[in-house]
């Protein structure tokens, strides 16, 4: 057998055993607003992209950082999912106002908070399989 012939096989069973490349691992997560057994909203969670690149219009998650003169800051998180629901929470917590200066342009954000709009919890995550916002 020529050399070509043998590397093309070999080249084809290792598809076969392998199989396809891929190009990574790719997520979209909607942004969603969830409810307590009670029935009141406490948790939204969604992809920065995701949210960017919804064909309904309505999709929206972030979070803003301020700070007033006395040093300090707080943080704001919002959300709205495909149906127009809105939630949002505000914190002057350090570590939750940290948390949320780690968002970037195509984050994944979930937030908890009380019906006061009390943060209760902010999580961030800058990940390759995030969505990637469109134009």
């Amino acid at each position: 057998m020529n050399r070509s012939i043998r590397t093309a096989l070999a080249a084809a069973m290792l598809v076969a055993v392998c199989g396809a490349a891929q190009a990574g691992l790719k997520s979209n997560v909607p942004v969603t607003v969830e409810n307590n057994p009670q029935g009141h909203a406490f948790r939204a969670y969604g992809m920065v992209g995701t949210a960017r690149n919804s064909a309904d219009g309505n999709q929206v998650i972030g979070c803003g950082i301020s700070a007033v003169g006395t040093g300090s800051a707080g943080a704001v998180c919002e959300a709205q999912n495909s149906g127009g629901r809105y939630v949002r929470c505000i914190t002057y917590n350090a570590a939750m106002v940290s948390a949320a200066q780690a968002v970037e342009a195509d984050s994944y954000i979930e937030f908890t908070f009380d019906t006061q709009e009390n943060c209760t919890s902010i999580y961030v995550a800058n990940s390759s399989s995030n969505a990637v916002k469109q134009p």
